[in-house]
């Protein structure tokens, strides 16, 4: 168990670490200086089970740094040290009132009774991550009985409703999340560093979590008002929940279901903003990967749809389901980002990896024939990828076999995965819209290049 002290006076780091090793040998100490500092360790070395924050820290308000602290990590004890007087002066009452289990332990360090002050709160904050299930237990499993859900759906939540766990050997697993308790994204992004992409959920469970997020995000799709700021965040978590579907089950009515109204509702929005460059501003950038990209691929092919006079609904349509599949079948969904088989980011991919990407637009298409309410979705998914001067991939046709349609879905696909997780500035548009005159530039894909350039305001 690791606990966090805040503190820029070293000898203090030392004190602790002296009292840790002697009395309670069970917590591995990690020191920070600053809010910085403390921010970074809660991110990579993390999880904490509770903080030690100095209230005598110079050049930062101690009370909005362990406000800063409990918003970052989650909410855990904070035991904060110092004179008694200082305390009183510089620690908020709302911040020590934030957790019924947040400690005072006073200075000076070799006044009488120190010893048992500082065992008493130390093993208080314990009790409470123990309470916690925060010492996480091994559990030997079979692991046919578990299936992984990418580790950035659970960015989308703050709890969740059943046990998931992180996979430690091949038959080895630790509970990583508890049912229905409050989780921090820190500790979700130290696992991302370290390159875990998936946690694993029991099957049964991953199933009637599938089926009640289906009901939620229908009944919540069909409720919300298109100008509402959380329609962003709804529409992420109805495609992630669509991508999981897929992934367990194929394409079932549900999954018919949940596609149509999730692309009914950026139907909508698209039409009550007045540019693209609204959208843009307002989408949320935390979010990134390979739903994120579908969602922003969906808005643009609609606003060059609209430029071309495209106004049929089942044409709308078309280009949000084909938006939603086109990365579904990647076999790492770091790759959603390349454009070209000579990508050199390819290099660090196995083989059989690089040949699961080639063949993704393939894929993709298969799953698209099971939508039989939309013609050539299938033929539009399969050559996504393709240019119309032959330099894309897997089939490299010619450019007279790719259609108009193609153009607006590749183009978009293109932008969106140059600007998904970033801040669109003009500078980034005209960077995005410069490099692809190279390749977009001919053919049927030369109007769209045009309309891209109107509708993003760069000049010829």
């Amino acid at each position: 168990m690791k606990a966090l002290i805040l503190s820029d006076n070293e000898a203090d780091w030392e004190h602790f670490r002296s009292l840790f090793n002697a009395y309670i040998s069970e917590i591995q100490l990690v020191c920070a200086s600053n809010k910085k500092e403390a921010m970074d360790a809660i991110a990579i070395d993390g999880p904490f089970a509770f903080f030690i924050l100095d209230s005598q820290i110079k050049n930062i308000e101690p009370s909005k740094l362990g406000f800063d602290l409990v918003d970052f990590a989650g909410s855990r004890p904070i035991v904060f040290y110092g004179h008694e007087q200082v305390i009183t002066d510089r620690i908020s009452q709302a911040l020590f009132e934030s957790n019924e289990f947040n400690e005072k332990l006073l200075k000076p360090f070799d006044r009488e009774g120190f010893l048992e002050d500082f065992k008493a709160r130390i093993n208080n904050a314990i009790r409470w991550a123990k309470d916690e299930e925060f010492e996480q237990t091994l559990e030997d499993v079979d692991p046919e009985d578990y299936i992984p859900m990418k580790i950035k759906s659970f960015y989308l939540y703050q709890t969740f409703p059943y046990d998931i766990f992180l996979a430690l050997t091949q038959k080895t697993y630790i509970k990583l999340i508890s049912a229905n308790k409050k989780y921090s994204h820190s500790t979700l992004a130290s696992y991302a560093k370290k390159n875990v992409k998936s946690l694993h959920i029991k099957k049964d469970d991953q199933l009637k979590y599938l089926e009640s997020e289906s009901i939620k995000c229908l009944k919540s799709l069909r409720q919300i008002d298109s100008k509402d700021d959380e329609i962003y965040l709804l529409q992420l978590r109805s495609l992630t929940i669509l991508h999981q579907y897929i992934a367990a089950l194929g394409i079932s009515p549900t999954v018919l279901t949940l596609t149509n109204a999730t692309a009914d509702s950026l139907i909508e929005v698209s039409l009550n903003k007045e540019s693209i460059q609204e959208i843009l501003g307002e989408y949320p950038i935390l979010y990134s990967g390979v739903v994120s990209k579908s969602i922003l691929t969906a808005y643009l092919s609609l606003f060059i749809s609209k430029k071309l006079g495209w106004e049929s609904e089942t044409t709308q349509k078309k280009l949000c389901v084909c938006s939603f599949l086109q990365d579904v079948a990647l076999p790492d969904d770091n790759m959603y980002k390349v454009h070209s088989e000579d990508d050199p980011y390819l290099k660090q991919f196995k083989e059989y990896e690089l040949k699961a990407f080639l063949y993704h637009p393939v894929a993709a298409a298969n799953y698209a024939k099971q939508f039989t309410s939309y013609s050539d979705i299938d033929y539009i998914l399969a050559s996504h990828h393709e240019l119309p001067n032959r330099k894309g991939f897997p089939n490299k046709p010619q450019s007279s076999k790719l259609t108009q349609i193609c153009g607006v879905f590749n183009s978009a696909q293109y932008i969106a995965a140059e600007v998904d997780g970033e801040v669109v500035t003009s500078t980034k548009i005209q960077k995005v819209i410069k490099t692809m005159s190279r390749n977009y530039n001919t053919g049927r894909f030369k109007e769209v290049l045009k309309i891209l350039r109107t509708l993003l305001k760069i000049k010829s």
